[in-house]
């Protein structure tokens, strides 16, 4: 193998296009809006989303 016919294996290549995600009409867990989302989406914008974890009090938080 020469340097003009090197074939750069699959998990060098960070080029390949990236499959299409189907959304799936469901509801925001903030706002109860229905939209299409992603699969591991909760929220139906970044504002819910901020909103959300910035008030969250879950049992999972120290709080003193």
């Amino acid at each position: 193998m020469t340097k003009d016919n090197f074939v750069m294996p699959d998990y060098y290549n960070q080029s390949k296009p990236k499959a299409e995600e189907d959304l799936v009409k469901r509801k925001c867990f903030r706002c109860g809006k229905e939209k299409k989302i992603g699969r591991f989406e909760r929220y139906c914008s970044p504002e819910c989303r901020t909103i959300a974890t910035q008030h969250d009090m879950g049992s999972y938080r120290m709080v003193w």
